[in-house]
């Protein structure tokens, strides 16, 4: 470990700035103009790299651990946006040491330190079995995508699979967006994904079915069952569990089973706003 990386410490507060990640197809919420519509100060940050600025601690005192089997519960409680000073706060969660489960935070400075976003992680056991949605298989076809509205969102019935093999270039890019400076996700050929990228897969799957104007993440739960490595094949199987309308705005919950070869490593629920009150779907 690095004099410079071992400042990240359980019960030791570090700084980050949030920033954005610059993907091509940045839009909606995550790109001036609409947001200042719906009434954000501005652009909002990707919450998958706030949530990735909040492991620094649990990976430097754990690495390929925690990295490869824990739960991980993240709420994104407020908006962070791109050069917001944060600091994050990591913690053991007292009387649960036998789960090995801590509390991380993320405190805005921007906004008068106000919690923008919390995440518990432990190591339940019994584990987890596999969720009975992991069993389905992916309707596959081909053709363009269409607008992502409350009619074709179907609850039960999977998208097609999104398939993609990481590289080491793709590992760059989010140590570039977080600044993360922890030496385990450049080591070697084959390092273990750096855990935004993981939790991406869900989007990625997602914007591979449908297109869509604007979506909030809102929270994700992730069973973390294999580490993922750079040169991984993965395949991503998603489907809608559950959907409802509250206060004009048409929200989600998406199970994902992140799968390389036969194996499970990861299933994420990943609940969202999918349509915004005031956004047009097309």
């Amino acid at each position: 470990m690095s004099a410079q990386a071992s400042r990240y410490e359980i019960g030791k507060p570090y700084p980050v700035v949030a920033h954005h990640a610059t993907f091509e197809d940045r839009g909606g919420i995550h790109k001036d103009g609409l947001p200042q519509k719906l009434g954000f100060r501005a652009a909002l940050v990707l919450g998958l790299v706030t949530y990735g600025n909040m492991t620094r601690a649990l990976v430097s005192r754990f690495g390929e651990e925690w990295l490869g089997k824990a739960v991980i519960e993240v709420k994104f409680l407020k908006p962070v946006c791109d050069g917001d000073r944060m600091r994050i706060e990591s913690r053991p969660i007292p009387g649960r040491e036998r789960e090995r489960a801590f509390e991380v935070t993320a405190y805005n400075e921007a906004m008068n330190g106000d919690v923008s976003v919390r995440m518990e992680t432990w190591l339940p056991d019994p584990f987890p079995a596999l969720d009975a949605n992991a069993a389905l298989k992916p309707i596959e076809w081909e053709g363009e995508r269409k607008p992502r509205t409350w009619d074709n969102q179907v609850i039960g019935q999977p998208f097609r699979s999104f398939r993609y093999t990481p590289t080491l270039e793709t590992n760059r890019f989010w140590l570039g967006v977080t600044g993360d400076d922890l030496p385990i996700y450049q080591q070697g050929d084959r390092p273990p994904l750096f855990p935004s990228q993981v939790l991406r897969h869900v989007q990625e799957a997602t914007a591979h079915q449908f297109l869509s104007v604007a979506g909030l993440h809102s929270s994700s739960r992730a069973v973390v069952r294999r580490m993922l490595r750079v040169g991984d094949p993965i395949q991503v199987v998603t489907v809608p569990v559950n959907k409802w309308k509250k206060k004009g705005n048409n929200w989600t919950t998406m199970y994902s089973a992140v799968r390389s070869g036969d194996q499970v490593c990861v299933e994420v629920f990943h609940t969202q706003i999918f349509q915004l009150r005031g956004v047009d779907a097309a």
